[in-house]
C-alpha cells in the first residue's frame, strides 16, 4: 500500500472511530471483487456504534490511476444486526448486498459523482443472492444509496479531496414497485417515507415496508 493510500485510511479509520469502535476487516461474502478497486483490494470494515453495527467499505477512495480520491466515495450499510462479531449468518446477506452495490457503481465512478450530483440519492437494482425470500421480487432486489441520516457525516475530506460517505438501504418490493412506477418523485417518495417512519437509512432485516 503506498504512502498516500495509508494517509487515506487514516483518515477514513479517525472518521470511524469518532462514530464508534473499530472491528476488524471481513472477507467477502461473494466474488472477489478486487481488481475494480482502485487499490486493487475489496476490503470491507466493521464498525460497532452504541447501539447498531457497521459495515463499510474501506478503500473505494484510496487514490488510483489519475484519481486522487479514487471512485470518490464509500459505501456503507448500517443496522443492530451487523453489531456483533464475527457477522451472524443472518446478517450476512447485508454485507452481500453492500458487496454487490459496489459491483454495480465501481465501473462508472465519474458516471456516479455525475449522478449524485444530479439525483442526491440512487436507487439500483440488484440480484439480492442470498437476502430473505420477502426482499426479494422477480429476482431483483432495489436498493438506494446515499439517503442521509441525521447527526452522521455524509463526506469525508481526504489530502486529494472530498469523498461521499453513501449508506446503503435495501428496499422491500413494495417500495422498489413505487419508484418503478414513478421515477425520481417515486424515489423521494420513499426516501421521505423511510424518514417519516424514523427508519432513515437503518436497515433490520425485519423493517416493515414503509410504502
Amino acid at each position: 500500500m503506498s504512502h498516500d493510500a495509508d494517509r487515506s485510511r487514516d483518515l477514513r479509520d479517525d472518521l470511524w472511530r469518532s462514530v464508534g469502535e473499530l472491528g476488524s476487516h471481513l472477507d467477502p461474502v461473494g466474488e472477489d471483487t478486487s481488481a475494480l478497486w482502485p487499490g486493487g483490494s475489496a476490503e470491507y470494515l466493521q464498525v460497532r456504534t452504541e447501539h447498531t453495527g457497521i459495515v463499510t467499505t474501506d478503500g473505494l477512495s484510496d487514490p488510483g490511476q489519475d484519481r486522487p480520491t479514487g471512485l470518490g466515495v464509500e459505501i456503507y450499510v448500517e443496522g443492530r444486526e451487523l453489531a456483533e462479531a464475527p457477522l451472524p449468518a443472518e446478517a450476512r446477506w447485508l454485507q452481500g448486498v453492500l458487496e454487490e452495490a459496489v459491483e454495480a457503481v465501481a465501473p462508472d465512478g465519474a458516471g456516479l459523482g455525475a449522478a449524485l450530483e444530479r439525483h442526491g440519492v440512487l436507487s439500483l437494482e440488484l440480484s439480492g443472492a442470498g437476502a430473505p425470500a420477502d426482499w426479494v421480487s422477480g429476482g431483483r432486489l432495489g436498493v438506494l444509496l446515499g439517503v442521509p441520516l441525521p447527526g452522521r457525516a455524509d463526506s469525508l475530506t481526504l489530502d486529494g479531496g472530498q469523498v461521499r460517505l453513501l449508506t446503503l438501504v435495501p428496499l422491500r418490493p413494495s417500495e422498489l414497485a413505487v419508484i418503478t412506477a414513478e421515477g425520481p418523485a417515486g424515489r423521494e417518495r420513499v426516501v421521505a417515507a423511510l424518514a417519516g417512519s424514523g427508519w432513515h437509512s437503518y436497515v433490520e432485516s425485519a423493517r416493515p415496508a414503509v410504502l
